[in-house]
């Protein structure tokens, strides 16, 4: 990609961010800015999980438990007296650590083999959440989070959220056209190959859970500013197929699928609430058929749209007089 392509793409995020952020309260009822406010949540975590399975191919159902991970350390770090600034970052910090401890045994695993570590180790997570009450609050989770003081002020929080979720995907446009990106996604494609071609596998797999870590953990962070408080049911190991669900449905290895992931997954349920649990069935179907019927997820989908709406307009397009240069 070249660089004005880039910019023009991280200009577009950074104005759509600001314009939802002055017209969104403005516009839509303050239950749906707290719809809205999750959504942004979600978006940051599918971002992470799209960086490590659609990137890099790696199977992963670790984003619940680094979602939590974050949450606690930065709740429990808040409790003992740190202030918001400094035990946010602290809480990435080490989310961040523990998922380079995941991907290092994760290196001589892959395929199922992968997804079922990952999946031992959500299992173990989720535990720990409840039997560590000293720490955690256990079944009844931590409450009265102080957080940036802004809980469950949706208005307040949507900027925050937007400007967060902003960064995290021009960060995740920015590291598709980077030569790691690059890398990365030769590494998805052919693994012998990209390390016969001097890919340092070792380190692109441990960094590629650090990334998707670093980005629950974010989340986690947000999470507890929003709503001031946190439960262990929050992030059992099961919600992680709802982010897999996300990635899958917006398109996996694309910066648009996780947008259209996530709005698609916690949105529209609620556009949709008439349905009731109907809606789950609905969308279970949809899973299958973009599955089965568009590879590329909703993003395939638009770009697709988007290209055929391009060329119908060349097409449309006058020629040129004979002779003008």
């Amino acid at each position: 990609m070249d660089n004005d392509r880039l910019l023009w793409r991280l200009a577009a995020i950074a104005g759509l961010a600001v314009g939802l952020a002055l017209g969104l309260p403005r516009l839509v009822d303050p239950y749906y800015v707290h719809v809205v406010d999750i959504t942004l949540i979600n978006l940051v975590i599918a971002i992470g999980l799209n960086l490590v399975l659609g990137f890099g191919g790696q199977i992963s159902f670790a984003q619940s438990a680094f979602f939590g991970i974050g949450a606690y350390t930065f709740g429990a770090l808040q409790a003992h007296g740190w202030p918001a600034f400094a035990a946010a970052p602290a809480a990435v910090v080490v989310t961040a650590a523990i998922g380079a401890l995941l991907g290092w045994p994760a290196l001589r695993l892959r395929g199922h083999y992968l997804a079922l570590a990952t999946i031992a180790f959500s299992l173990i997570m989720g535990e720990l959440m409840v039997d560590l009450d000293m720490i955690t609050g256990g079944a009844n989770g931590m409450m009265n989070i102080q957080g940036l003081g802004l809980a469950r002020d949706d208005g307040a929080m949507l900027p925050i959220l937007l400007a967060v979720a902003a960064v995290g995907l021009g960060a995740s446009v920015v590291f598709a056209a980077s030569p790691a990106g690059l890398r990365t996604r030769a590494f998805r494609d052919n693994a012998i190959a990209a390390q016969a071609a001097g890919v340092d596998i070792r380190a692109l797999k441990i960094g590629l859970f650090v990334a998707s870590a670093v980005y629950a953990g974010v989340a986690g962070v947000c999470y507890c500013c929003l709503l001031g408080y946190i439960s262990p049911d929050v992030f059992a190991w099961g919600t992680t197929f709802a982010y897999l669900a996300m990635c899958v449905v917006g398109g996996l290895g694309s910066n648009l699928g996780a947008p259209l992931g996530a709005a698609l997954y916690t949105l529209v349920p609620e556009w949709l609430r008439f349905l009731q649990e109907a809606y789950f069935i609905i969308f279970g179907t949809v899973v299958i058929v973009v599955i089965a019927v568009v590879p590329g997820g909703m993003a395939g989908l638009v770009t697709q749209l988007f290209d055929r709406i391009c060329h119908a307009a060349r097409r449309l397009r006058p020629a040129a007089p004979e002779g003008t240069p």
